[in-house]
């Protein structure tokens, strides 16, 4: 049975329509359920120049590019033989305990007299040769106390020679990498020179910019998926740490932190990502379908 024209043509135009249609929703369903993800850079948490507090020869350099040091650990020495011969000399007057207990032995000397003097007569010993023996024992007592004193600063100065050594070690003040050695050893280092570059990897700090209507959404603690670009690759559990309260009025943003945790410094810093939000906080994530889908 043939079918007239004009059903045919518009059995045709139904049959695009549909087509237009399910294309169109194919379209906003990608782009809905891409919106929440946003370009995001994953940074290291720190990024410090180490330098000297003192000036100095470096003597010696015991790390390069690609170490990985803890906090604490001993980066550099400067030159440190008259600070070392410092501490010896503080350290020995420090433990040295003779002249209290030369001025102790005095004292209980003068306290001796003393004591014979008060049991003898009056009549037998003159006032003169008593406040003598009793003066011996308030000096002899007051140079003790004197000695003591002196022990205690001979520890404080101990203290300011140790102090004074430590700062001609130069330590790491964080856990992470080396990624420049800028001295050697033999080189002459000022206070504004800078030895090494190091950097912080554990956290890592993924900073993103959202569009100002989401910034109600976004709060502190709020979860949040990273998927790193190739070659890395991979998806990882981040947490918001800063919400700026300043948004950019020419973007129309505003700034978000999250930290990225890396205790085995697996992630390298520097890269670019994309950071899955929450549509809400506690809502669901972006792969949930459109709104009036079932």
């Amino acid at each position: 049975m043939t079918m007239p024209a004009g059903t045919r043509r518009g059995r045709t135009r139904l049959g695009l329509l549909a087509l237009c249609l399910s294309a169109s929703f194919a379209a906003s369903f990608e782009a809905w359920a891409e919106e929440p993800r946003v370009d995001c850079v994953v940074e290291p948490a720190q990024k410090l120049k180490i330098g000297s507090a003192t000036l100095g020869i470096l003597k010696s350099v015991p790390v390069n590019r690609g170490a990985t040091v803890n906090a604490g650990d001993i980066i550099a020495r400067l030159d440190s033989s008259v600070e070392e011969a410092n501490v010896a000399l503080s350290r020995a007057q420090a433990e040295s305990t003779a002249s209290i207990e030369a001025q102790q032995t005095r004292v209980e000397l003068y306290k001796r007299r003393l004591d014979r003097q008060n049991q003898l007569s009056k009549g037998i010993v003159t006032q003169e040769k008593l406040d003598q023996v009793e003066a011996d024992y308030e000096i002899g007592r007051r140079d003790l106390q004197t000695e003591i004193l002196k022990h205690k600063l001979n520890g404080i100065e101990l203290q300011r020679a140790e102090a004074q050594l430590e700062l001609r070690m130069i330590r790491s003040p964080i856990r992470g990498i080396v990624t420049e050695r800028l001295m050697s050893a033999g080189e002459f280092v000022r206070q504004d020179s800078a030895i090494f570059t190091l950097v912080q990897l554990d956290p890592l700090y993924v900073e993103a910019y959202l569009p100002v209507s989401r910034w109600k959404e976004i709060t502190l603690g709020l979860p949040a998926t990273v998927t790193l670009d190739q070659p890395i690759g991979g998806s990882y559990e981040a947490k918001v740490s800063v919400v700026d309260q300043v948004f950019d009025a020419a973007s129309g943003t505003f700034g978000v932190r999250l930290e990225l945790p890396n205790p085995d410094f697996k992630l390298p810093g520097g890269q670019r990502c994309k950071v899955t939000f929450p549509l809400s906080p506690g809502g669901p994530v972006a792969t949930a379908l459109p709104p009036g889908t079932k």
